[in-house]
């Protein structure tokens, strides 16, 4: 997969950000809560965090600028003098784009999501006097930490990535098309093209309920109606109002989300979990006593997604699950056409809707 990143994209967009509005924070279909682009200076935006002083303490560094050379060294940068930054106290750009997508299967016992941080340097090359290029490096994970941006993977041509990291630069491409189009700022014109809706509105309406409740229930709801009403109402009040006192966990999803199913819609299941286990969840969601999958003898739990998405999949369908926060799973069923509408309104609703790995 080839991407199409460029200087000006970036330098437009830094434009903005130095002289507009920072951060910039958008929503971006298929990436968790809110995604953004912000402007650091290097080292000031550090420096008055115990947390990344202490990280500096930890891996042996004088100053910043010592760790700042240790990427320098790894992005092929020519070094900053040490000695005179810290006379004249230099600051350096940076450019950081941040979103989250669904944790793997490894990651999902132990994350509800995965937080990916894209960091730009701007660089003169060819002996301009100006900046003229970039340097970016790419991490994954939930470190907010000066040290996310230490150990973070060099990537030497960001429109040509290894197979491992195209899925996380192909977000960052939706997440930058969507940056683009809130700030009219211009970009490479080939990265609106591929992402022309990649922004999604904030503004919630009953339509987006209609719209949920209609893809999370594989048989229709008769009172559909007067459920989106009644949710769209209570999301516009203070969440803690729809529970007794002290009852109320905030967990930044909706809390009424789980109450968008019926019974026959849905399947709540512990991790652990025998084929044939998944074969009367299935069975129980469209109705079909004698529904089976072929699956390879000794598979169990997350290992038979893919054997049962194959199996629905023939069909136009998907399985689906709403985090639970915990070891278990809400499963449901779509329309494969529904998918990607789910996820957004997930995103917009906070709903916990995720694809299963």
């Amino acid at each position: 997969m080839k991407f199409d990143f460029d200087f000006q994209t970036f330098k437009n967009l830094f434009n903005h950000l130095q002289n507009e509005e920072n951060p910039v924070v958008v929503l971006v279909g298929g990436q968790e809560g809110e995604s953004e682009m912000t402007w650091y200076e290097f080292p000031g935006s550090y420096e008055d965090s115990d947390d990344d002083k202490k990280v500096l303490k930890e891996r042996g560094f004088k100053n910043f600028y010592e760790l700042l050379n240790v990427l320098h060294e790894k992005a092929g940068i020519s070094p900053v003098d040490i000695n005179r930054d810290l006379e004249v106290n230099e600051q350096y750009n940076l450019m950081i784009f941040n979103y989250y997508v669904p944790p793997t299967a490894e990651e999902k016992s132990f994350f509800k999501s995965i937080k990916c941080s894209f960091y730009l340097f701007f660089v003169c090359e060819n002996e301009a006097e100006e900046v003229n290029a970039f340097r970016i490096f790419y991490s994954k994970g939930l470190d907010y930490r000066i040290s996310d941006l230490l150990d973070a993977q060099f990537l030497v041509d960001i429109n040509n990535p290894d197979l491992k990291d195209e899925f996380y630069i192909a977000e960052l491409e939706k997440l930058v098309a969507a940056l683009a189009t809130k700030t009219e700022v211009e970009i490479n014109s080939e990265i609106l093209k591929k992402h022309p809706k990649a922004l999604l509105s904030s503004e919630v309406s009953k339509k987006d309920f209609l719209e949920a409740l209609d893809y999370l229930n594989f048989w229709k709801l008769a009172d559909v109606e007067e459920k989106a009403q009644k949710f769209y109402e209570q999301w516009t009040k203070d969440w803690s109002e729809l529970f007794e006192e002290d009852t109320y966990y905030d967990d930044a999803y909706f809390p009424l989300r789980f109450e968008f199913f019926n019974d026959d819609n849905t399947w709540h299941s512990d991790w652990k979990f025998d084929p044939e286990d998944l074969e009367g969840i299935v069975a129980h969601i469209l109705n079909e006593e004698d529904w089976t999958f072929q699956y390879p003898e000794e598979t169990y739990s997350d290992d038979l997604f893919p054997y049962v998405q194959k199996a629905l999949s023939e069909r136009g369908f998907e399985l689906m699950q709403m985090n639970t926060l915990g070891d278990s799973y809400q499963f449901f069923i779509t329309k494969k056409e529904n998918v990607l509408p789910l996820l957004h309104i997930s995103n917009k609703l906070k709903l916990g809707v995720e694809q299963l790995m």
